[in-house]
C-alpha cells in the first residue's frame, strides 16, 4: 500500500507537470493549423505566475527550422508601441557596454589613462550602431486603420537566401499579444500570417 506521504509526492508532481489551463487551451485552439503544419503549445511556470507560448512550424522541410509562428502573451508595460516593435529585433548590447563602461573607466581599470581607452571607445560606438543593423531590412511601424494592434515587417536578402519577418503586437479580449512570424519565401509566409490571423 502507498503511504499518504508517497501519495502526496505524487500528486505534487502531477500538479507541477500539468497540462495547459483552460485558458492556454483555449487560446491554442483558437489557432485554425491546417494539414502540413504542428502546433505546440507549452507552458512554463515561474516567477509567480505561467508563463506560456503557442509555437507553429511546418512538419518537414529543408527550410522548415527558418519557418515558424509564435504568440506570447505580452505582461510588461508597452508605453510606446512603435519603439516596442523596434526594441524586438534590437540586439541587446547594454551587458557587454556596461562591462566595456567598466574595464576603460573603472576605478581599477588597467586601461584608464591609456591610448587603449580611445580606440575602444570608438569600438563602443560601432558596437551601438550594430545593434541596430538587422532593422534596416524593416519597414517603419503601423497600426492599421481601426485597430489597436501594431505592426512591423521585415525582409532581408543574402544571396539567393531571403528571410521574411513579421513583429506585431495585438489586443485580444482586453490582453495583449507578441506575435513572431518568419519564413524563408513568401508562399510560407501568406500561410504563417493567415494562421496568425486566425487567432
Amino acid at each position: 500500500m502507498i503511504g499518504r506521504s508517497t501519495a502526496l509526492a505524487f500528486l505534487a508532481l502531477g500538479l507541477l507537470a500539468a497540462p495547459a489551463t483552460a485558458t492556454e487551451n483555449a487560446l491554442c485552439e483558437r489557432l485554425f493549423v491546417p494539414e502540413g503544419y504542428a502546433l505546440e503549445c507549452s507552458v512554463q511556470s515561474g516567477s509567480g505566475q505561467d508563463e506560456w507560448v503557442l509555437t507553429v512550424h511546418p512538419d518537414e522541410g529543408t527550410f522548415a527550422p527558418l519557418s515558424e509562428l509564435t504568440i506570447r502573451p505580452v505582461t510588461e508595460p508597452v508605453a510606446d508601441p512603435k519603439a516596442w516593435l523596434r526594441e524586438q529585433l534590437t540586439l541587446d548590447m547594454s551587458s557587454f557596454d556596461a562591462t566595456l563602461e567598466d574595464l576603460l573607466h573603472g576605478a581599477d581599470s588597467p586601461l584608464a589613462d591609456t591610448p587603449l581607452v580611445g580606440q575602444l571607445e570608438s569600438w563602443r560606438g560601432f558596437l551601438r550602431q550594430a545593434a541596430g543593423w538587422p532593422l534596416a531590412g524593416c519597414d517603419a511601424p503601423e497600426s492599421p486603420a481601426d485597430s489597436d494592434s501594431w505592426r512591423m515587417e521585415c525582409h532581408w536578402e543574402v544571396g539567393p537566401f531571403r528571410q521574411f519577418m513579421a513583429v506585431r503586437l495585438i489586443e485580444a479580449d482586453g490582453e495583449r499579444y507578441a506575435v513572431r512570424i518568419r519564413a524563408m519565401n513568401e508562399q510560407r509566409m501568406r500561410h504563417l500570417v493567415a494562421i496568425a490571423n486566425s487567432f
